[in-house]
């Protein structure tokens, strides 16, 4: 994982962006990585503080909470339920929000290529991400030796390219 922390004493939060390395995932089907942050979304309970929206996980919180919220992004980064359930809930979602044209998609993301997608890719994508092929940005109201260790606790023993275990089952 490659990480940037950025101090802004003058920043009202502390912020963090979980982000794909576009170049990793060339090869990836039209929508997928908007589907699976659309089933990601439904494994984060009931947290506002994390959202995961274009091709990133986004955090926003407080300095003082950062190590917490960093944490449980993490867990749900390295452990998400992608199982039948949080699938056809996420892709119902994407599909409204692509009917309603409340968000600016990628042209490549339409009610076509969500409805062609299977849960089976879904967990193939996910079970792809891996710590090389990601990057964290942590920025604002923190300090540089805080937030590496919040870093190294949140994602320390994320394990490098490997299968991810996925829960298939209905929760």
């Amino acid at each position: 994982m490659k990480i940037i922390i950025s101090e802004n004493s003058h920043s009202k939060g502390a912020f963090s962006s979980f982000t794909l390395d576009s170049k990793s995932f060339q090869n990836k089907k039209d929508g997928i990585v908007e589907l699976l942050n659309a089933v990601l979304n439904e494994s984060v309970v009931k947290n506002d503080n994390i959202v995961f929206k274009d091709n990133s996980g986004r955090l926003s919180t407080k300095n003082a909470d950062l190590s917490q919220e960093l944490t449980k992004m993490a867990a749900v980064i390295q452990n998400a339920t992608i199982n039948q359930k949080t699938f056809n809930i996420g892709k119902a979602k994407l599909l409204t929000s692509l009917k309603l044209k409340d968000y600016d998609f990628d042209q490549t993301v339409n009610e076509k290529s969500i409805s062609a997608l299977s849960l089976l890719d879904v967990q193939a994508f996910y079970n792809e991400i891996s710590p090389e092929k990601t990057f964290l940005t942590v920025a604002g109201d923190v300090n540089l030796a805080n937030a590496k260790v919040a870093v190294k606790n949140a994602f320390g023993n994320w394990k490098k390219s490997g299968i991810h275990e996925i829960t298939n089952e209905a929760k």
